[in-house]
């Protein structure tokens, strides 16, 4: 398994994980928003550990504000590493397979996104631009990439105790919050992400490509009010 990731800790921890189950794990520090970054990546995946097989895009940031306050780098910082950042994984990603051959194998890519793709909150139109073009961006990889035997599913999840919202999931206040707003009146938990994703990259779901799951415990069936 390879990490990449602009966090040093949060790969090794997530590097540890993995090889306390007894798999290998290769951490790169990698910008992928950098075009030259994310290839040397791939060349030294290939070159290191041969083939792969899956590629789950999960860089994200949130640097979000008021639209009249909201700074131009902001609105790029986001976009680059939400959506460009996907675009670039994946084509090296799909380069890389498309020169190994099919060999028998279906290529994964899950693109992680978010119920903001759907439903903007204010004062993060940065984050739901890309978060929605990130659905229409694996629709198209979906279609173009199926003549490599590689399937590209998007999973959007809610409110899920971690990242940014591990502080919420002990807010007394965030949690009636969520009790109101969310059907099943809880935070989702990352294993119930995690399962999604594992079902989608398994051979379970090999025949499941240009699809958005979304993880939300019913958050985007709430009746918001103006």
């Amino acid at each position: 398994m390879v990490v990449y990731s602009r966090n040093d800790e949060n790969a090794r921890e997530t590097a540890r994980t993995v090889k306390s189950l007894g798999r290998k794990a290769l951490i790169s520090k990698t910008d992928v928003s950098d075009a030259k970054a994310v290839g040397a990546l791939f060349q030294r995946v290939a070159r290191e550990l041969g083939r792969m097989d899956i590629l789950v895009n999960n860089a994200g940031v949130w640097l979000v504000g008021p639209l009249v306050d909201l700074p131009e780098e902001s609105w790029d910082r986001v976009l680059d590493v939400d959506l460009k950042g996907t675009y670039l994984c994946t084509q090296a990603f799909a380069r890389h397979l498309k020169t190994a051959g099919k060999k028998g194998r279906v290529g994964k890519v899950v693109n992680i996104g978010s119920v903001h793709g759907t439903r903007p909150w204010r004062g993060a139109s940065n984050y739901a631009a890309a978060k929605a073009g990130l659905v229409n961006l694996t629709r198209a990889m979906a279609l173009e990439l199926a003549e490599y035997s590689i399937t590209v599913n998007v999973v959007s999840p809610g409110a899920i105790a971690a990242g940014g919202n591990a502080a919420k999931s002990k807010d007394p206040a965030a949690l009636k919050q969520v009790e109101t707003e969310v059907p099943l009146k809880r935070m989702g938990r990352p294993e119930e992400v995690a399962k999604v994703v594992a079902f989608l990259v398994g051979r379970e779901g090999d025949y499941i490509t240009g699809a958005e799951i979304v993880i939300d415990g019913g958050l985007l069936l709430y009746p918001y009010t103006v």
